[in-house]
Formats: C-alpha cells, structure tokens, sequence
C-alpha cells in the first residue's frame, strides 16, 4: 500500500530470455526532514577526521554541514566567513573539534573562525558536542599547571602538539561557559564516533521522555478542568439552595484553590489538596514532610510523581512561594466573609 513518503511500482522483465516473469518492486522514498549537523573545526590538519565524521553522519540518516564541502550557503551579499555563522543557527546539531591548529582569525579579531563558530552555536542554544584530540588536551592541563607560575617565562614553553596557546585560551572558553561546556578528548575516530553515537541516543531518549511527561501534565491539567467545571455548577446549585455563610466560604475557597496553578503543580505530584489542609499549614513542606529531591539543571523541569518530589531548585521554590500566595488569599477571603481558618478548618 502506498504511503505519503512511499510509492512501490511494479514492474516485469524477461529473465535471461527464458520467458520467466520476474516481479520487480521499485521503492521509491521521498526525502523527510532530517537533523543538519554543522562540523566546526580547522580544515586542513583535521581533513580525515572531518570526512570520516561526514559520512559517520549520513550513515545516521543526518544531515552534515561543513564549509569547505557546499553546505553552506554563501549569500552573495555576506562575507564568507559571515555567512558561515549565519548557517550555524539553521542546524539543530553542533560538532565542534579542536585540533593542534589555531585556524584563520575572524576577520578583524583575534579569535578564529572556528571559535566564533562555537560562540554563535551557544547564543543560538543549538546543542554543542565538543571534542579535542587527547594530546592537545593533556598539554592544555601542563599550560594550566605552569600558567600561573612567576619563576617560569610562558612564552618560552613549547608544547608540541599546538602550533599557539590560543588553542588553550579556547578550551578555557569552552569549559567556562554555563552550558554547552562538555569536552571530550579523543585519540581515534572510533572513540569520537562512539562518544557522539552515545551522547545522541542519550538526547533521544531524554526527548521521549520528557515527551512522556509532558502528556502526562497535559492528561492531569485536562481532568482538573473537567473537575472544576463539575464543581462549579455544584458550587451555584449549594449557594442557591444553602444559606450557612460558611458552606458558602468552603464553596469559593474550593474555587479560589482550583483556579491557583499551585493545584497543577500538586497534582503532577500526586499531591491532593483542599482549603481545609492549606489552611492548617503554614508551608508546603509541612504537608510534603519535606521530602523534596533537587534534580540538577536549569529552568522549572520537574518529575511526575512522588515522594520524593522532585524538580529543580528554581521550580520546587517556586512552588512554595505558589502556596504561601494561595494561603494568604485563602485566610483573606474567610476573613471577607467574617469568619475565622478555625471555622472552616473543622
């Protein structure tokens, strides 16, 4: 059966003139969008390197992007080298490699262009995979060694495997920044290839499962709804029909909880709620038993699921600083309505 990205097409031809029909299928495959890889590195003394790394690459389905082979594209209108950088932001990969070579200076700076490369890949937030050959990288260690020593001249130091300590100033880059800053030495092709293959299955499955957690947010966000418009038309049917002021103060504490992203937050904890808890607990962790586990990372990423509950250090303040908000709104609104936590408590 034919597919959007297949057409099989059948076909028959004499076999050796023997009258025998063969059947012969046709597959023809229209191309899918697939990753492009930019490979950042000197050209000449890492040639072999860059070609193996170029059908390492194809070999994955993806496609690679180096300069000095036509993928990229050169706007009449750019300086070469700008028009290298202005590629690095259309890739969703970044393979940066540094040899023993300092390569050409960007233009009218004193770094190259392979460091500017590197620069533009980061402000860009593509994912950087960076490697330097295992004898740089160890010289690089005894330039940090002796780099702070008085008694000892620097530029009198020669380090066989670079041809400047540039090289050195760039590791240092790399390494400094917040992210984006792993740097793996390698002594073979068979040792970068295994390191990339690792580090990109390891991507996929970090994608799969935050896929998985994020349907899972979306499936409890879609219940909740569910449940507070439930309770809403519950809520109009018990005011109507009760006078008690504080079943009534219950009802809109109930809806003030339910419209606070602190529920959302809860909920992907398996944490359950009501007026009557947040009321009786000053903070969070008084009704989490303070079993909080902080994941590393950056940003407001968090765990299904718990105790331990777990999430970054930005995202579990966060939360706590939802609930301080949450309670001080609840204890304002029993207090609008003249009554004191302790009746709606009990």
């Amino acid at each position: 059966m034919a597919t959007d990205e297949t057409r099989i097409e059948r076909g028959f031809f004499d076999a050796n003139r023997d009258d025998k029909l063969v059947d012969v299928v046709k597959l023809k495959t229209v191309n899918m969008a697939s990753p492009r890889i930019f490979i950042s590195s000197t050209c000449y003394d890492l040639k072999y390197i860059r070609e193996n790394l170029k059908f390492f690459i194809k070999n994955l389905g993806y496609e690679p992007v180096l300069s000095n082979e036509g993928g990229v594209f050169y706007n009449p209108k750019l300086h070469v080298q700008d028009a290298c950088l202005a590629e690095v932001p259309t890739c969703q990969l970044f393979v940066l490699i540094i040899g023993g070579r300092s390569g050409t200076n960007f233009k009218e700076s004193n770094k190259s262009i392979t460091n500017h490369e590197f620069l533009e890949a980061v402000k860009s937030k593509v994912p950087v995979f960076a490697l330097v050959e295992q004898s740089v990288h160890d010289q690089y260690y005894l330039y940090l060694a002796n780099s702070g020593n008085k008694d000892i001249d620097s530029n009198k130091i020669h380090y066989p495997s670079v041809d400047s300590i540039k090289i050195f100033d760039f590791i240092s880059s790399v390494q400094s920044q917040v992210i984006n800053n792993a740097l793996f030495p390698f002594s073979d092709f068979e040792g970068m290839q295994s390191y990339l293959r690792q580090q990109w299955a390891s991507m996929f499955h970090s994608y799969l499962v935050n896929q998985q957690q994020t349907q899972s947010v979306t499936d409890v966000l879609r219940e909740l709804s569910k449940t507070n418009t439930q309770i809403e038309y519950l809520s109009r049917q018990i005011i109507q029909s009760l006078g008690d002021n504080v079943v009534q103060a219950k009802i809109k504490a109930y809806d003030l909880l339910i419209e606070s992203p602190l529920t959302s937050y809860l909920a992907t904890w398996g944490i359950k709620v009501t007026p009557q808890v947040i009321l009786a607990h000053k903070t969070l962790d008084e009704i989490c038993h303070d079993q909080f586990q902080i994941d590393k990372g950056e940003g407001f990423s968090y765990t299904h699921g718990g105790p331990p509950y777990r999430g970054t250090k930005q995202l579990i303040q966060k939360v706590r600083e939802l609930y301080v908000e949450t309670r001080e709104k609840l204890c304002k609104l029993i207090e609008n309505e003249g009554l004191k936590k302790e009746d709606i408590i009990k």
